[in-house]
């Protein structure tokens, strides 16, 4: 995304304000930070003021690659130490810096990736530089006398005193080798996750376009005229602009009276449009329901079809989507179509995607319906039914006290990513972020894909997943009849709980030390690490301990204020998202840090887990009638000998 440096003005002071979002500027090539300033309700843009660059690394030396030295995009190459996680050791990369990202990833065959094996450099330049500054979006920071620093908010002494009373004496460090280190970590995620979440001024726009049957609108061409835009914002904002289209009734008015209507004559539409625009631009945030693929462009190539100029256009064209220069704009479409937020934050209660569906779901509302064509609808059913589209996408950010907004912000402190990359892409995208955040913040080098794979050569797997290489979890055959008096055995978070407890990473698992191999994983010929602490185990570990010891308890705790109880209710669900994606998506050959035997790893000791408990079971006279990966049934137990079972 390209933004006009020329209005990004050198900020001196910046009081307070939420990094929400991050992106490159093709023009001052650097990095470009948005922040979202509470108090004003107003969005910063800051540019990079330490001259940070795109590199790249190579395991060729720089007297090699002295071939590079010779293009004007090269602006150095030095030898740097990095640290080598799967060999748990120092070793030396060279280091190549460029003056701009399409340098080292661009698609033509000059760029350096193309020319020499390199690592990290697939990862998107804004990324690297949040990475490499240790900037966290959904964190506050504030600016002084033009320098950028972290600012906490203060926390209330009852929730600090709830993480000793709530945490810490159910935290189990001691299955973690460095418990210092997991401590260390639980308590930077609880500073984190504990910061207050702003009220977000924003604005969900919605289009209209001129009906022509048979043919659905080319937001690339964008011939036809737009016939309305509805406008819903914070604050009660309320505005709908309208196209008198000929031969079109004007109607009744069917809208509240506190809702702006205006009309613009036929040939006025480029007055519309602009009157629109200036709207689109008083909000930090934008919402569209599917915007990306139609409202947005259509909006853009429209304007310019019309001959409003770049300057007076807010948006911003991309290959094949539009969106903000300045502001953060946040695709709900694409937010509620994944599926993580689909099945763990809403339980599944939409299945297809539509605006529609989703809005009768979530809010108990649909679209309006007036059985017409479109080009049939009076000029204020025209108004009615854009401004209900406009209010529903509104309002599937603010339900249940902005829960989906608050989620947005939540999940893009974990994943340290933009918020507007969050909303649109999937779980796995947000896991690998946090992952390469920590490889960066220990200086350790990110493995390529090949090298994970070449480790998993002659490592034998008897597969029973369709379309996976390795065994799932276990399944019990029911036993037949009709079964009373039945009780569910489950057990919470199996896979981030055995993720922390065997110490499972890409890493750790088949680790380098000859000692380690003795710490064996059962039913595989796999063993784990005993001498450091996972990536992957500390950081699930960490975040199932304040899920469960926490935040779960946090939310119900009636001293607190209804604010608070419902920022830790939203807390407690993103870690849901994430836990229970965790596994899948470390299990998913597509994640750019799949390693086989760790995901072996993972099912093979939930399958033991399973097969222990059922003996155990069965020892005390319980009857075992089923059993499904992460539970069993067990028949008529008494209370003794359930607790037997779990002490056991």
């Amino acid at each position: 995304m390209q933004v006009k440096v020329a209005q990004v003005e050198k900020i001196e002071t910046m009081l307070p304000a939420m990094l929400v979002s991050a992106t490159y500027d093709g023009v001052s090539k650097s990095a470009i930070l948005k922040f979202y300033e509470p108090t004003e309700q107003k969005l910063f843009l800051w540019k990079d003021e330490i001259g940070h660059k795109p590199y790249c690394y190579s395991k060729l030396s720089p007297d090699e690659l002295d071939f590079l030295q010779e293009r004007d995009d090269v602006l150095e190459i030095k030898t740097v130490k990095k640290h080598d996680l799967i060999q748990d050791k120092e070793i030396e990369m060279s280091k190549i810096t460029v003056d701009n990202p399409l340098s080292i990833g661009g698609n033509y065959g000059e760029s350096i990736r193309n020319q020499i094996e390199t690592w990290e450099s697939d990862i998107k330049y804004y990324e690297t530089y949040l990475y490499d500054r240790k900037l966290i979006v959904g964190k506050y920071y504030e600016i002084t006398e033009g320098l950028l620093k972290p600012h906490n908010m203060e926390i209330s002494n009852e929730v600090k005193l709830a993480l000793k009373s709530l945490l810490w004496d159910k935290v189990d460090s001691n299955s973690m080798i460095d418990a210092e280190e997991f401590k260390e970590f639980i308590s930077e995620w609880a500073d984190l996750l504990n910061q207050p979440i702003p009220k977000i001024k924003r604005l969900s726009v919605d289009i209209e376009v001129e009906f022509e049957p048979g043919r659905f609108p080319d937001p690339k061409l964008a011939e036809k005229r737009i016939t309305a835009i509805g406008l819903k914002g914070t604050d009660d904002f309320d505005q709908i602009f309208v196209l008198k289209t000929e031969n079109t009734e004007q109607g009744n008015n069917e809208l509240n009276e506190n809702i702006k209507v205006t009309f613009y004559d036929l040939d006025k539409e480029k007055e519309m449009i602009a009157d629109a625009f200036k709207m689109i631009e008083e909000f930090p945030f934008v919402l569209t329901y599917n915007g990306d693929e139609f409202d947005l462009p259509y909006l853009y190539n429209r304007a310019e079809r019309l001959g409003i100029s770049n300057q007076d256009n807010p948006l911003y064209m991309m290959r094949d989507s539009a969106t903000l220069k300045h502001g953060v704009h946040i695709d709900l479409y694409r937010t509620l179509s994944n599926r993580s937020f689909q099945i763990y934050a809403f339980s599944q209660s939409y299945t297809d995607f539509t605006l529609n569906s989703v809005s009768k779901a979530l809010l108990g509302k649909e679209k309006i319906d007036y059985g017409l064509d479109f080009d049939k609808l009076s000029l204020y059913q025209t108004a009615n039914y854009c401004y209900n589209d406009a209010q529903l996408t509104y309002e599937l950010t603010s339900f249940n006290g902005d829960l989906l907004m608050n989620l947005l912000v939540i999940i893009a402190r974990i994943g340290r990513m933009p918020i507007d990359d969050i909303a649109r892409m999937g779980v796995s995208q947000w896991i690998r972020s946090l992952l390469y955040y920590e490889h960066r913040k220990r200086n350790a080098l990110i493995p390529k894909r090949e090298e994970l794979q070449k480790r998993t050569e002659g490592v034998m797997s008897d597969a029973v997943i369709k379309d996976k290489k390795y065994r799932g979890g276990l399944v019990v055959e029911p036993k037949e009849g009709i079964h009373f008096k039945v009780v569910v055995m489950d057990f919470a978070s199996l896979y981030p709980s055995i993720i922390k407890v065997r110490n499972l990473s890409y890493e750790t698992v088949r680790c380098s030390h000859e000692k380690c191999k003795e710490n064996t994983v059962p039913q595989t010929n796999h063993w784990t690490c005993s001498k450091k602490n996972g990536l992957t185990s500390i950081i699930i570990g960490s975040l199932r301990d304040l899920r469960v010891n926490y935040y779960k308890s946090l939310s119900k705790k009636e001293t607190l204020t209804d604010e608070q109880r419902q920022q830790y209710t939203v807390v407690s669900q993103a870690l849901k998202v994430i836990l229970n994606a965790s596994y899948g998506v470390m299990g998913a050959e597509i994640f750019p840090l799949y390693f086989l035997p760790a995901a072996e790893a993972t099912t093979a000791v939930g399958r033991h887990t399973i097969l222990e408990t059922i003996n155990k079971c069965e020892g005390i006279g319980i009857e075992v009638l089923y059993g499904d990966t992460d539970s069993l049934f067990i028949k008529n137990p008494t209370e003794e000998q359930i607790q037997k079972v779990i002490e056991q």
